[in-house]
């Protein structure tokens, strides 16, 4: 507990006006000795809290990517607690929302299964675009997204990862078709996932409901029967997204 509470107390030391510090800041600002805040700021860097250019320290994209998801996801997380829970049970398979952070998505909340071989995954979690059926979803219904993603290129995480444009694109002409993604084991093997939409009543993409599961539990077919599912739960957020 005194370790987190002295992270916590030199993460506090960044704020807008004070973006960017140096060890010697740091110390001066908490009185804490020397090695310790080197050590800190050395663990910080590590799990990508801070990032480090030279001699100073700044928020690492960690920790960016919590902020944007806690500033995107209230209203989001709030309208989707009572429906994800629900698909949850139906499906009796891991269920996440998650919102997009340029070329990444950020998983800002789970409602894990309750069986023995699960999707495991965490609040804060920052994925990829490629090689998963809630960034399919996002490329598919934002053109910005698939942009970014580009940009950044696509990673080759398992022999299914679909890299190919023209695979990716015709992948994505599928999903904006049926109004939902699949993903059979392309960011890890024995991982598989589906995804749809979730629309304000603007007709903006805010983000992602997604099942994920092992990929014995959700083939195709097995995807197919849980769509309806999926896509009522993510008409059930949506509708309360002004």
């Amino acid at each position: 507990m005194q370790v987190l509470h002295r992270q916590a107390e030199i993460l506090d030391c960044f704020s807008g006006g004070r973006p960017r510090l140096r060890a010697s800041d740091v110390r001066d600002a908490t009185g804490l000795p020397n090695t310790t805040v080197a050590r800190i700021l050395r663990t910080l860097v590590e799990e990508n809290l801070l990032q480090r250019t030279g001699d100073l320290y700044s928020i690492g994209l960690r920790v960016m990517a919590w902020s944007a998801a806690a500033t995107a996801g209230s209203d989001l997380i709030a309208a989707s607690q009572l429906p994800v829970a629900e698909l949850r049970d139906r499906t009796q398979e891991s269920c996440i929302v998650y919102v997009r952070q340029r070329a990444s998505r950020v998983a800002v909340l789970i409602r894990h299964s309750e069986q023995s071989i699960i999707y495991q995954g965490k609040v804060g979690q920052i994925l990829p675009m490629g090689g998963g059926a809630a960034g399919r979803i996002f490329m598919a219904f934002e053109p910005a997204a698939y942009a970014a993603a580009a940009a950044e290129g696509f990673e080759q995480f398992t022999e299914h990862t679909i890299v190919s444009p023209d695979l990716l694109e015709a992948d994505l002409a599928l999903t904006l078709e049926r109004g939902w993604a699949y993903s059979a084991e392309e960011r890890e093997r024995g991982l598989s996932s589906m995804a749809a939409p979730l629309i304000d009543t603007r007709g903006a993409l805010v983000g992602a409901v997604a099942i994920g599961a092992p990929a014995f539990r959700l083939s195709l077919e097995q995807a197919e029967g849980h769509a309806p599912d999926l896509l009522a739960c993510a008409r059930a957020i949506s509708q309360q997204l002004l």
